[in-house]
C-alpha cells in the first residue's frame, strides 16, 4: 500500500465496501453513477491540472462514445467492445479536429467549449434518422466481455469505480512522466519551456487528445448502463459538473475531484424545486473559492500543514 498511496488504497477500500454500505439505498443507483462520471472527471482533472486548460463542455466526448456503443450494438450487432473502441476513435477524431482551439486560453477557450457542445448536440438533434433525434437511443444492451455480461447495479458500481482507480494510477504516472513534467513548465511559462526545446503547442494537443479518452469510455459505460441514452444526457450542465467536481475538488487533485463528483451526484437526490444541483455546484464553487483557490485539496493541504508545524504539506 505504501508503494501506492494513501488515496488508491482509499478509492479501492470504497469498490470493496460502496455496495455492502450503500447497496439497496436510494442513493446506490447515483453513486454507480458518479462512478461513471468519475472516469470523465480523470480526463478534466489531468487537462486542468497539468495544462492549465478550462473546458466547460467534455461532455461532448462522452456523447461520442455513448453514441457509437449505442449504434454500434443496435443498429449494425457489433459487441459492445467493439463500439467501445469507436468511440474512443470517434472521440479521438474530434479532439483532434478540434485542436486548434487551444491556441486560445483561460476563459475564451471554455467558451470554445462550450460552442463545440452546443454544435455536437444540435448535430445529434437534427439528424433524427441515425442518432434518433431528442427520442435517443432505446434497447441498448449491457456491456458483455468474451460472452461474460455485466449486469445490476452492484456489477457497474464495481465496473465503473475499477476503471477509475486504473484511470486514477495512470493519470499520477502521466504526471510524474516527462511528458508531465514538461506540461507544468508550459503551465508556468510556456516561452521559458519553448526556450528548452518543448513544443507548447503539441503537447497541448496531446494533452488534450489524451482528456478524451476517460470521457469516450464514461459515455460508452453509461450507455450500456442506462440501456437508453438521448442528447440531454450530454447537455451542458453534464460539462458544469465535471468542471464543478474538478474546480471544487481542485484542480491539482485528481481524487479530489473525484471525491466531489460523488459528493455532487449522491446529493442530487435531495434536491428540490429551489435548491437544485446547478444552485449546489454554484454555492459549492463561492464557497470553496473563497477559502482555497485550489478547493478542497487546497484546503487540505493547509491544514495537514498547520497540524504538523510547517506550514506547507507534502501530501
Amino acid at each position: 500500500m505504501a508503494a501506492w498511496g494513501w488515496q488508491p488504497a482509499l478509492l479501492l477500500a470504497w469498490i470493496l465496501l460502496g455496495t455492502p454500505i450503500f447497496g439497496g439505498s436510494d442513493v446506490y443507483p447515483l453513486l454507480v453513477l458518479a462512478g461513471i462520471y468519475g472516469i470523465a472527471v480523470v480526463g478534466v482533472s489531468i487537462l486542468a491540472g497539468l495544462g492549465g486548460q478550462i473546458t466547460l463542455g467534455h461532455a461532448v466526448f462522452m456523447a461520442m462514445g455513448a453514441y457509437a456503443s449505442a449504434l454500434s450494438t443496435t443498429r449494425w450487432g457489433l459487441s459492445p467492445v467493439v463500439g467501445i473502441l469507436l468511440g474512443i476513435t470517434a472521440a479521438l477524431t474530434l479532439a483532434l479536429l478540434t485542436s486548434p482551439i487551444l491556441r486560445l486560453r483561460g476563459w475564451y477557450l471554455a467558451m470554445a467549449t462550450i460552442a463545440i457542445s452546443f454544435m455536437l448536440q444540435e448535430v445529434i438533434v437534427n439528424l433524427k434518422t441515425f442518432t434518433g433525434g431528442n427520442n435517443g437511443i432505446f434497447g441498448i444492451p449491457p456491456l458483455s466481455v468474451g460472452g461474460l455480461e455485466v449486469t445490476g447495479e452492484p456489477a457497474y458500481f464495481a465496473l465503473a469505480w475499477s476503471i477509475v482507480l486504473i484511470l486514477l494510477l495512470l493519470g499520477r504516472n502521466i504526471t510524474h512522466s516527462r511528458f508531465g513534467r514538461s506540461l507544468t513548465a508550459i503551465n508556468k511559462d510556456a516561452d521559458s519551456a519553448a526556450s528548452v526545446g518543448i513544443n507548447p503547442a503539441r503537447a497541448k494537443a496531446v494533452l488534450w487528445l489524451v482528456a478524451c479518452v476517460p470521457a469516450a469510455l464514461a459515455g460508452s459505460v453509461f450507455a450500456h448502463y442506462s440501456l437508453f441514452i438521448a442528447p440531454s444526457d450530454f447537455a451542458f450542465s453534464t460539462s458544469l459538473l465535471l468542471f464543478a467536481a474538478v474546480i471544487v475538488g481542485g484542480e491539482r487533485s485528481i481524487f479530489g475531484g473525484l471525491f466531489m463528483v460523488a459528493a455532487l451526484v449522491a446529493m442530487s437526490a435531495y434536491v428540490t424545486e429551489t435548491f437544485t444541483i446547478d444552485l449546489m455546484e454554484a454555492v459549492a464553487m463561492i464557497v470553496v473559492y473563497l477559502l482555497s483557490p485550489h478547493g478542497l485539496a487546497g484546503i487540505g493541504r493547509a491544514l495537514i500543514g498547520r497540524l504538523c508545524g510547517t506550514g506547507r504539506s507534502h501530501a
